[in-house]
């Protein structure tokens, strides 16, 4: 984590619904939020966290996001 106002700390977050990483507020309350609506995952129910300092992302799935398209090498 890192910039914090006391109410809030800015983290890297993700979506556990998609896989989808961003820049998230995890605040005093549990709560964990997108920093912008704009920066944030277009779930219909999705289910933000902090992203651990443990966590790995092998899959290149996770790493991308999910819903990503992917492009061979041209």
């Amino acid at each position: 984590m890192t910039r914090s106002d006391g109410d809030k700390t800015k983290a890297a977050g993700i979506c556990d619904s998609c896989s989808e990483l961003f820049t998230v507020w995890a605040c005093q309350d549990g709560t964990v939020r997108p920093v912008s609506p704009h920066n944030a995952c277009s779930c219909d129910d999705p289910s933000y966290r902090v992203v651990e300092e443990n966590e790995v992302f092998d899959d290149e799935d996770e790493a991308a996001g999910a819903n990503e398209e992917k492009y061979p090498d041209a």
